[in-house]
């Protein structure tokens, strides 16, 4: 990685990928490294603050990992002080449209760059989201922070402010076992197959123009199936020395919010590859299935 100005080294990481791709898993073996705090999905925050599930409804509760509410944890209540401010007076989403989307996906890669440099650099998400990031470094003590809101225009969006401080982690995951996911929690097959691909082709879009040293590429399926080495790659990518203790999901001692319920688990500290869907459909919906997602599955190796 490039380092930061003023040769501080730190870096905030955010994790790019479609829903039920294992992001959670990701941010929690990222987070058990001494020198990473691990966020989960951040641009949530001012819904965990004001308890508002018109903004985010997961099936579990709305508080942090610590088992507080967000509003009561010592560790958020030090980053509001910090920031002078009420964390729900936050902007962290992106308020990009379809139309947008579209719209970037017709043009070269160098266009894009020049658009998104001018569109997204001085908007109000940035600035929050960078005056949040530098409370986050100073009460945390981490050189690393790791995003998992899993929103690459969010991230475009911070790279183009802070390049040398910014990276994205490409998480993977084979659009079968994500469509199961998905179906298991309410989708239909046809919306989940085309989530799935309107969200690759997103980050493909968006990270395909950027310098290699920015971005870093890692499957579920590897992740699970070779834990030790995967890690190690990528922390040989984020200048770390990879640490055992990343091979164990930590439950206690982190405050993490959004994410899979998973994180609530403490039975659940071990990885482990989820292969329930390799059963679940007939020859007729994996081909309709391959209809779908189309050309995006060969991109990303599936």
């Amino acid at each position: 990685m490039i380092p930061a100005p003023g040769g501080l080294n730190r870096q905030i990481a955010f994790v790019l990928s479609d829903m039920r791709s294992g992001s959670t898993l990701l941010d929690q073996l990222l987070g058990a490294h001494p020198e990473v705090m691990s966020l989960g999905e951040l641009h949530w925050l001012p819904a965990y603050v004001t308890q508002d599930r018109s903004i985010y409804d997961p099936d579990h509760e709305l508080v942090c990992t610590c088992g507080r509410a967000v509003s009561e944890c010592e560790f958020w209540s030090q980053v509001a002080r910090r920031l002078g401010r009420p964390l729900a007076s936050l902007h962290l989403r992106p308020s990009f449209t379809r139309g947008h989307k579209r719209f970037l996906e017709r043009f070269p890669g160098a266009f894009r760059h020049q658009f998104l440099q001018r569109v997204l650099a001085g908007t109000k998400m940035v600035d929050d989201t960078l005056a949040l990031v530098d409370c986050l470094f100073a009460v945390s003590g981490r050189r690393y922070l790791v995003d998992s809101s899993k929103s690459t225009f969010r991230y475009r969006a911070v790279y183009h402010a802070r390049p040398a401080q910014t990276c994205g982690l490409i998480l993977t995951r084979d659009y079968r076992a994500v469509v199961h996911s998905k179906m298991k929690r309410g989708h239909s097959l046809e919306s989940a197959a085309r989530g799935w691909r309107s969200k690759m082709r997103e980050i493909a879009v968006l990270t395909d123009d950027l310098p290699r040293e920015h971005v870093h590429r890692l499957s579920y399926e590897d992740l699970c199936q070779n834990p030790s080495s995967e890690l190690t790659r990528l922390c040989g990518f984020l200048g770390l020395t990879f640490a055992p203790v990343m091979l164990e999901r930590p439950t206690i001692g982190t405050h993490h919010i959004g994410g899979s319920p998973s994180k609530f688990d403490q039975s659940r500290t071990t990885i482990a590859l989820d292969t329930a869907y390799q059963n679940a459909f007939t020859a007729p919906e994996l081909n309709r299935l391959a209809g779908l997602v189309g050309d995006m599955a060969g991109r990303w190796g599936y």
